[in-house]
């Protein structure tokens, strides 16, 4: 008998639109003890599946089928009888950890309510029932962790606490639902060997929702691939990524950017495409000639004060960036990669000037920037643009897109007036593969991936010679993060752009970059050729990125496989 049996479930939901389906009759089933992935891109309908298992899909869903835990059915189970499943029997860890824990508790109080609730014992021992806990995943300041805000830890340090108050009760199976997606390499791999260790030490199954296939590979047993509410690849894990089965499968393998493989074409007009991903879609070597540096920054230094006594006779610091020296020469793609914390988001924000540093200097085509004035720096910022990690705050909820593309070309002086502006955003919008019907609508009726578009456009219609990019694939689909960064380098080919691109993922910086720097704890440690990085990673830091990048299988008859990712991901751009 399985662990967990599912058969034929549909879950569909009334909308505006009328029935809308999003689990379209699957089937699958988990064993006892084993480690099952269920891979797709958003709105495949993964999350949705994993909140039908567990219980906690809205009112408004309507679903069909048969669920099985160890043998029950869980569809029609009144909540009281859920609750008591819940916890002991099904855990499920989410995404993100620090909206799924409570701001106003301090961390020890959530993880011993839920000992007290889960184990049935006192406030003595569910202290040390939640220190025993952390410690078990990989926490060694238990104390300070317990004492601890969520606000006041970071994205690794929730998720493992997330981990450990799902894994208290020892449940049968535990659902994880995308929990390294936002985690850079090395905490990624972290958290996964955590769980690996989980299922080792306890026997606790691992259904693993994803749309990473390195991380497929490294944790999972089997793998089943939904597209559009059904699956349409199941099976070994080894056998699907090797030989996919189903041409969905393989584009969205082939989407992935891996380590170690050159191009042959060296040209700056590279594509991560079927071949790219898994065989050829690493050469970084432009053809672009040398040229002065286009950004220039010494001694470039960041203190934030971060407590102050009320009679300012003890005060603690952070140096977020110190010291920091490199050059950006113009046409080229200059990669920015550390672990979270490292200081690469704060540099970003410096060298565009949306944080005075507090010391050094940002010379931008040899003018020093903190030297402007309020308008000097304001007719720099035509020249020099920002696009940001999420899209989703970095749009006005409020306005259309084409509001929010005209407003800066009209501000900045590119547009000389409102007709003008609209089309710099028609031709914006354009360039990034969306159509000028886009702009009468609102943000929220964007995909992501969409909406990143939306944002670099926003960086294109003032017609930049610089922008910044924030990790602007991080939160994306495999095939999506493909288009993005396919859209990226053709269009530093037509429009003459220079970047400063920075990433948690070593592949996607070596694919993307000329050259690149490693950060650690606010300074650069190691500057490298993106095509010579395996020769050049000397430093310890470096070292363990590349150890931390999770590798997929050789694939049989790569050689056979050609063309654009593009393919895979065509309905990302349905209006």
């Amino acid at each position: 008998m399985s662990l967990l049996k599912i058969e034929q479930l549909k879950v569909d939901f009334t909308g505006r639109h009328g029935l809308e389906s999003a689990v379209r009759g699957i089937d699958l089933h988990i064993e006892a003890g084993e480690i099952v992935a269920l891979v797709g891109e958003s709105g495949s309908g993964k999350s949705v599946t994993a909140a039908a298992i567990a219980g906690l899909l809205p009112r408004e869903a309507s679903v069909h089928g048969t669920i099985s835990f160890e043998g029950s059915a869980l569809l029609g189970k009144p909540e009281s009888a859920l609750e008591q499943i819940r916890g002991n029997g099904i855990a499920m860890v989410f995404q993100d950890p620090l909206s799924s824990l409570d701001p106003s508790f301090r961390v020890g109080a959530q993880l011993q309510e839920v000992a007290r609730h889960r184990r049935n014992i006192g406030q003595a021992e569910s202290l040390e029932h939640a220190a025993t806990w952390l410690q078990r995943v990989g926490i060694v300041d238990t104390k300070r962790v317990l004492r601890a805000w969520p606000h006041e830890l970071s994205g690794g340090m929730r998720q493992r606490v997330m981990i450990a108050m799902a894994a208290m009760g020892r449940p049968r199976l535990l659902i994880a639902d995308e929990p390294t997606t936002a985690l850079d390499a090395t905490l990624q791999k972290d958290i996964l060997a955590l769980l690996k260790s989980l299922n080792r030490e306890f026997g606790m199954a691992v259904l693993m929702i994803t749309h990473d296939f390195g991380v497929v590979s490294f944790l999972s047993e089997r793998v089943a691939v939904m597209k559009a509410g059904r699956i349409v690849e199941h099976g070994p894990t080894e056998q699907v990524l090797t030989a996919p089965r189903h041409a969905y499968t393989a584009k969205l393998i082939a989407a992935v950017p891996e380590l170690g493989l050159r191009r042959l074409d060296p040209s700056p007009a590279r594509r991560l495409g079927e071949s790219g991903g898994r065989k050829a879609a690493v050469s970084v070597i432009s053809n672009q000639p040398v040229s002065d540096p286009l950004l220039k920054v010494q001694g470039l230094t960041k203190t934030f004060v971060i407590e102050k006594s009320w009679l300012r006779s003890h005060v603690r610091t952070l140096d977020a960036v110190s010291d920091v020296h490199f050059e950006v020469r113009r046409g080229e793609i200059f990669g920015l990669i550390g672990t979270s914390g490292s200081g690469k988001s704060t540099l970003a924000r410096l060298v565009a000037q949306l944080l005075a540093s507090t010391s050094g200097s940002v010379q931008f085509a040899g003018a020093d920037l903190a030297q402007f004035d309020a308008a000097e720096l304001r007719r720099f910022r035509q020249r020099f643009q920002f696009v940001f990690q999420d899209s989703t705050s970095s749009l006005n909820p409020r306005r259309t897109i084409g509001e929010q593309l005209c407003d800066p070309a009209l501000r900045l002086g590119v547009a000389r007036n409102q007709p003008h502006a609209y089309q710099l955003a028609i031709e914006a919008i354009e360039r990034v593969g969306l159509t000028a019907r886009h702009l009468e609508r609102f943000p929220h009726t964007f995909s992501g991936g969409q909406r990143q578009r939306i944002g670099i456009a926003r960086a294109l219609v003032v017609q930049p010679e610089f922008i910044v990019l924030d990790e602007p694939t991080s939160a994306l689909d495999v095939s999506i993060q493909a288009d993005i960064l396919n859209l990226l380098l053709e269009l530093r080919q037509t429009l003459d752009l220079t970047y400063l691109f920075i990433a948690h993922s070593l592949p996607v910086i070596e694919f993307m970059c000329d050259r690149g720097a490693v950060m650690e704890s606010g300074r650069i440690i190691e500057t490298f050729d993106a095509a010579d990085l395996h020769a050049n990673a000397l430093q310890p830091s470096t070292r363990a990125l590349l150890d931390a990048v999770l590798s997929l299988p050789s694939r049989s008859g790569e050689a056979s496989n050609t063309g654009s990712i593009q393919d895979a991901s065509t309905a990302e751009l349905t209006p």
